[in-house]
């Protein structure tokens, strides 16, 4: 006996533990999601592509040019003092001037240091399309299952309005208010299932289709208090931001690809060897016949300035452009971290109103006149006001946390760094 009731009490603790594992399992955690798109989304992929490219690129900037190996075989009456020359086999290394090949290298470097800040730029903007669109999809989900509550006490009102009709205690038009106020409700809880559908197709495509969201239920989320000043985060900006290191790397490829072009005007170094073999021929000399070698040495003549000096030219201008960019660049970050962190401050206070303020009366008046209209004491448009104000503040007070939860969203992505750990 004692036997079946553990057996009993086992299973019907694995059952209640599958029931919360299900659904805790059916919850989407912003956290995972992001770890799923960091994993699987096909921009950051192309992006970490292009800088692996771009370090495989490093060692050929500073490799030396191909060497060139020749042979040549000689003329019949090609005569030396010691025999004829038959062939020649000779090798050529271009070496170029000392300096060159380091700005090469620099310049590819900078070139990857710029890649992988696009690489950063990619992730987050992935993390901020996840998170705003997580957050979209927070406050349809709850937009929803308000209309849904409000469409349940509008039918529960239109039955209450065809019963006092059909007693003669109201009109006919309390009638069609109702059921107007329920058909206008279900158009709403359409248009909102329609927009979550399209937020979770918008998800999949950011995950890459990695994971199931059929469910698309969201655990309410806490509205963050943030810990740093407007000039911490600006300063954090400096070094994090993607669009600012990839305006530093710019500008420092350009600087060294400005110091290459500058050494365009010295020459280049050609160092070779060749091997000449003689033929045997009809002197006593005890060198008859003994092959003879050479170490021929070259430099170029850096002439032509029309190509030299215009290359020179360019780069400046180019270098001074790179410079303009980065200026912008420093400024639109400045800004969008200020319109990020007014716009952060501002919804997290409009949230606070309507959580302490706007939601407690609308809801106390709207259940007022509830139990003013089922009490027979208050007629029907009274009700339909006090409800459509209540419901508009809670559409909107879920409007406001989904604001405030996606500028704190903006304001990581504007800085380039998670603030997470800089909340309260």
């Amino acid at each position: 006996m004692k036997r079946k009731i553990v057996v009993s009490v086992l299973i019907t603790f694995i059952a209640a533990a599958n029931v919360c594992l299900a659904q805790t399992g059916s919850f989407l955690k912003l956290d995972d999601l992001i770890e799923e798109a960091l994993k699987n989304n096909k921009d950051i992929e192309s992006a970490h592509r292009q800088l692996e490219a771009a370090r495989f690129r490093i060692p050929q900037s500073s490799a030396l040019p191909d060497p060139m190996v020749g042979y040549s075989i000689m003329g019949p009456d090609l005569e030396t003092r010691l025999g004829p020359q038959e062939e020649i086999y000779e090798f050529e290394q271009v070496i170029p001037f000392p300096g060159k090949l380091i700005e090469k290298r620099n310049t590819a470097k900078a070139e990857a240091e710029e890649k992988e800040a696009q690489l950063r730029l990619a992730e987050k903007e992935v993390v901020l399309n996840t998170a705003e669109t997580y957050y979209d999809l927070y406050a349809v989900n709850k937009t929803l299952q308000v209309t849904e509550e409000i469409y349940e006490l509008l039918k529960k009102f239109e039955s209450i309005a065809q019963a006092r009709y059909a007693s003669e205690q109201s009109e006919q038009r309390e009638v069609a208010k109702a059921q107007t106020e329920v058909s206008e409700t279900l158009q709403k809880i359409f248009m909102l299932r329609q927009q979550k559908d399209t937020l979770l197709a918008l998800l999949n495509s950011l995950l890459n289709n990695s994971v199931d969201l059929q469910q698309g239920n969201i655990p309410d989320p806490e509205l963050p208090e943030l810990a740093f000043t407007l000039d911490e985060l600006i300063l954090k900006a400096d070094n994090n931001r993607p669009e600012l290191l990839e305006a530093k790397a710019a500008l420092k490829k350009e600087k060294y690809a400005n110091r290459l072009a500058k050494y365009e005007n010295a020459p280049d170094l050609s160092v070779g060897f060749q091997y000449i073999r003689i033929g045997e021929g009809m002197t006593t000399e005890p060198d008859d016949g003994k092959d003879a070698w050479m170490i021929p040495l070259k430099i170029t003549i850096p002439l032509w300035q029309n190509r030299i000096g215009s290359g020179i030219q360019e780069s400046n201008r180019n270098l001074k452009s790179i410079e303009a960019q980065l200026k912008q660049e420093e400024n639109v970050s400045q800004y969008t971290i200020k319109n990020a962190f007014y716009r952060f401050t501002s919804a997290c206070k409009i949230f606070e109103l309507y959580r302490n303020a706007l939601i407690p009366q609308a809801e106390l008046a709207f259940r007022s006149d509830q139990a003013g209209y089922e009490a027979g004491k208050t007629d029907i448009l009274n009700l339909l006001d006090s409800e459509k104000v209540y419901f508009n503040a809670k559409v909107a007070y879920y409007q406001a946390l989904s604001d405030a939860l996606k500028n704190s969203s903006l304001l990581e992505r504007a800085t380039g760094i998670s603030l997470r750990g800089g909340y309260k």
